[in-house]
């Protein structure tokens, strides 16, 4: 039998191409392969509903077993890709599962704390199983310590005081989010946390982690030191390519990949693994984003298909919900290098306020809003029309 297209990475990248190719006509063996023994499910709520227990994790699927089987795709999960040749990926077990094309969606794996035990109370969010664990935690009561003010960490901040608990964020820099978005974005952030009673310590970088009987320190580069029940640490990820060091494609940055998710003869990837050319901006990088995935899945199944895409990828779009305030964001705010406030608050308040990011040369690279969508979508629109134009050929 054809190894017909094998797709690594049971992820909403991973369904989104599968069901794609079958929705497009293609009638060839399709496997999708799962390091998690779930069936895929969505992310973004594993930050909010699941950890203030609004939703049952149940509720994140994204499909179910009845549906796979009547499209056809065969699921392989508990199953951890760990090398890969010109003919086959390799699995933790020892199996071998031989491919026609294969596409690569194995997502990106959270940065944790060295030594931190696996199953303690320093905590790290990516998976299911962490969101259900923590959620436990939070159940069980605080202090609760969030090491990095990244969007992660500041979800759990706002999910910890959902529940009631006294939480601290700790971010290195002099504010959250400001390697991101930059200090005028980073201080709405600030000020929306400790509006809702969370301690926000920016500044100062901590020098130890130390996990005791019912308890966890957390000593700071100043001298002070944290108590807490439990740490969550959200300094980041890293793509999962590792086991793509047969291929040549374990870059550290991310499996480098042309405009349409190509990485080699017969392999494609996307998602959060996989750094992609930018035709406007000419270079290539990772979107972590759920929208970035639903497209580039689009794009890859048109490309396995041998057709064309029907639409242009958009720009990277992402959002995030903190007590009942809706910060949104589009396009590449790693090229910018100065922030414009379009539309002030009312009252002097954050909620309301639209910025816009421009690159040196003074164009607009990504727009920001918080609790704007009116205003915010305009703005989306034009950025989104203006991308379209600087990779349109003349």
């Amino acid at each position: 039998m054809s190894g017909g297209t094998v797709i690594v990475g049971a992820s909403l990248a991973g369904l989104r191409v599968a069901e794609a190719l079958r929705a497009g006509g293609y009638t060839g063996r399709l496997r999708l392969v799962g390091e998690e023994h779930h069936l895929p499910y969505d992310r973004p709520p594993l930050s909010k509903q699941v950890l203030t227990g609004e939703w049952d994790a149940a509720r994140t699927a994204l499909t179910t077993s009845a549906k796979l089987t009547e499209a056809g795709i065969e699921t392989v999960l508990g199953a951890r890709a760990v090398a890969v040749d010109d003919e086959a990926v390799t699995l933790a077990d020892g199996g071998r599962l031989d491919y026609d094309r294969l596409v690569v969606a194995t997502g990106a794996a959270a940065r944790t704390w060295p030594g931190a035990a696996p199953e303690g109370r320093v905590h790290r969010l990516r998976t299911l199983a962490d969101g259900v664990r923590l959620r436990a935690a939070l159940e069980a009561g605080g202090p609760l310590v969030v090491v990095g003010g990244g969007f992660i960490g500041l979800e759990v901040a706002a999910a910890g005081r959902a529940s009631g608990l006294d939480v601290t964020v700790v971010e290195a820099a002099s504010t959250p989010l400001e390697p991101v978005l930059g200090p005028a974005i980073g201080a709405c952030f600030t000020r929306l946390h400790r509006a809702h009673g969370v301690r926000v310590l920016t500044g100062v970088p901590i020098t130890a982690i130390e996990e005791s009987a019912g308890a966890v320190a957390v000593r700071l580069a100043d001298g002070t030191e944290l108590s807490a029940a439990h740490v969550v640490v959200g300094i980041g990820a890293e793509p999962n390519n590792a086991w793509l060091s047969g291929l040549g494609l374990d870059d550290a940055a991310g499996v480098p990949c042309d405009a349409r998710g190509r990485a080699g003869d017969r392999v494609w990837a996307l998602g959060d693994v996989a750094a992609w050319e930018q035709p406007g901006h000419r270079d290539a990088v990772r979107h972590e984003h759920w929208t970035s995935a639903v497209d580039q899945a689009a794009v890859v199944a048109a490309a396995l298909l041998g057709r064309e895409p029907a639409r242009p990828m958009a720009p990277p779009y992402f959002w995030s919900t903190q007590y009942e305030v809706n910060f949104q964001l589009v396009g590449r705010p790693d090229l910018a290098t100065s922030v414009e406030v379009l539309e002030a608050g009312e009252d002097g308040a954050d909620r309301g306020t639209v910025f816009a990011l421009a690159d040196p040369a003074g164009r607009r690279v990504a727009v920001a809003a918080f609790h704007n969508p009116r205003r915010f979508l305009r703005l989306r629109r034009e950025l989104q029309e203006e991308s379209a134009a600087a990779v349109t050929p003349s």
